[in-house]
């Protein structure tokens, strides 16, 4: 049994090796994982990397980087192409790892990543036609020369930092799931804005009522759930005529307030779900201009569904927040108007057996 002495240190230095550079299920390859200087330690440091002035070959003029006290950047270029170019740039330094993951998930690529267990939420992606929805929408762009202009910049941006981003800067959760990213496309961009779309619509109960009728019969489900869901009726039956005057609206009045507080406690057990905007009068307000709110009711994530940003060129300056993956600005306001998106939940989708 002499030999088995001299191989004990044999097999304990291969089983090292094979633990140090093979994934182990869930389990990044060790060595690379706790490579103290390309491994996690690395992202232990902070990655709030402040740009002043952006200097690549890609862009056509300088661009100039202003960040406040909140680290919100504010982008100054010369020109559209420059401005979505360091759009995607800086986005990507936040939040690359975020938009790929978001991209996947939507395109049913997620067991790409994590494996089997995400098989079945894959399939429910591809049977949706997400990616048929996106390439669709992608077409659509290529017919508006200033959106096509701005997606494709964005799109460059994005790719520019990846390629110069190091094995030490890669974001962690890429270390932690042992993957690389891949370059950006138009598509990605185009299946986000899909992935958005789908999350905000509502109510859509269709295939539970499906199969709830199939199993028990139409009748005793139109006992179980009459008109479901019921305040989705339209208020004026279909095919009423329009054969009346419209009448001015009355002043509230003064007991307004009391009014307000006793229609609440009337609705109380409705089931009112959705965003809420409301304005302010100019008039009302300290500054003498009026004011916008705004609350889409989105979920908390982190990171957030949001990335603030100002954008500013010869033709465009614009403050508010983007999504992560998509250029421009979705809620904000310029110089003349601002705007926000509200979301009713209302049954606005519809399922087809193929």
């Amino acid at each position: 049994m002499r030999w088995l002495k001299p191989l004990a240190p044999l097999g304990a230095t291969l089983a090292l090796f094979y633990l140090l550079h093979f994934k182990q299920g869930q389990i990044p390859p060790l060595g690379k994982f706790l490579n103290p200087f390309a491994g996690f330690w690395q992202n232990n440091t902070t990655s709030d990397e402040i740009f002043s002035d952006l200097i690549l070959p890609e862009l056509q003029d300088t661009v100039q980087v202003l960040w406040d006290d909140r680290r919100v950047p504010h982008i100054f270029a010369r020109n559209n192409h420059d401005l979505y170019f360091a759009q995607g740039y800086l986005t990507a330094a936040d939040r690359l790892w975020q938009m790929e993951f978001q991209t996947h998930a939507a395109a049913g690529r997620l067991s790409e990543i994590v494996g089997a267990r995400a098989l079945e939420y894959d399939r429910f992606r591809r049977r949706i036609g997400m990616v048929y929805a996106a390439e669709n929408a992608v077409k659509a762009m290529r017919g508006n020369p200033a959106t096509l202009l701005a997606v494709e910049a964005y799109t460059n941006g994005v790719n520019a930092w990846i390629r110069g981003l190091e094995a030490k800067r890669l974001p962690f959760e890429y270390k932690i799931l042992d993957y690389q990213p891949e370059p950006w496309t138009v598509l990605k961009s185009a299946i986000l804005l899909k992935f958005m779309a789908w999350r905000l619509t509502s109510r859509n109960h269709e295939i539970i009522m499906s199969r709830t009728r199939a199993t028990l019969g139409d009748s005793l489900t139109r006992v179980l759930h009459p008109d479901y869901p019921p305040f989705m009726e339209p208020i004026i039956p279909a095919g009423t005529r329009w054969d009346f005057s419209p009448h001015a609206v009355k002043k509230p009045q003064q007991d307004f307030k009391m009014m307000l507080r006793d229609s609440a406690q009337s609705t109380e057990g409705f089931s009112a779900q959705g965003s809420n905007n409301w304005a302010v009068a100019g008039a009302r307000t300290a500054s003498g201009y009026p004011i916008l709110c705004n609350d889409p009711h989105l979920t908390l994530n982190l990171p957030a569904i949001w990335y603030e940003i100002q954008l500013v060129s010869p033709e465009v300056n614009v403050y508010g927040v983007s999504l992560p993956g998509a250029p421009a600005v979705i809620i904000g306001f310029n110089q003349q108007v601002a705007w926000g998106v509200t979301n009713s939940e209302s049954d606005v989708m519809d399922w087809y057996h193929l």
